[in-house]
């Protein structure tokens, strides 16, 4: 939105919670982001930095809706850049900031235990392969294209 980084959050009563970046971040660098929704507090974290908080955080809606990584709920603003490394846990991760941000380099989050980890390191296809817990596999749509240009 505008250059700024979004998470949306849907509560059990279907209304929308959001947190978004302070400034733009689509400055043609990599950038690593952190969302965390605590049930009480939005946060986003930007490149191991906290860079905006509210009280909007509420009880997520778990269900059979898909979960939105780059488009909108409803599949429409779609996002124009590159993602890689995408991970989601059921605990504020914020603690582990360091430990997952890593400078920038991707880093090995298998001791961290998340619910759903895609990696696109495929290369092809449409499908992302969850290195989480969960077998959550991931379906990419609307021409996502795997790219050379990652984090390193």
């Amino acid at each position: 939105v505008s250059g700024k980084i979004r998470f949306f959050f849907r509560t059990p009563s279907t209304a929308f919670k959001f947190i978004e970046s302070t400034g733009a971040v689509n400055d043609g660098n990599w950038h690593h982001v952190l969302g965390v929704n605590d049930q009480t507090n939005l946060k986003i974290y930007i490149d191991g930095v906290l860079n905006n908080s509210n009280t909007n955080g509420s009880l997520g809606n778990v269900g059979s809706n898909d979960t939105r990584i780059g488009a909108r709920w409803n599949n429409t603003l779609f996002m124009n850049g590159n993602i890689d490394e995408i991970a989601i846990w059921n605990s504020d991760q914020s603690s582990n900031i360091s430990t997952i941000y890593n400078s920038g380099t991707p880093s090995n989050l298998s001791s961290l235990s998340p619910l759903a980890w895609w990696r696109f390191e495929e290369g092809s296809g449409t499908t992302a392969i969850d290195s989480g817990t969960g077998g959550n596999n991931g379906t990419l749509i609307n021409g996502v294209a795997y790219s050379t240009d990652v984090p390193t």
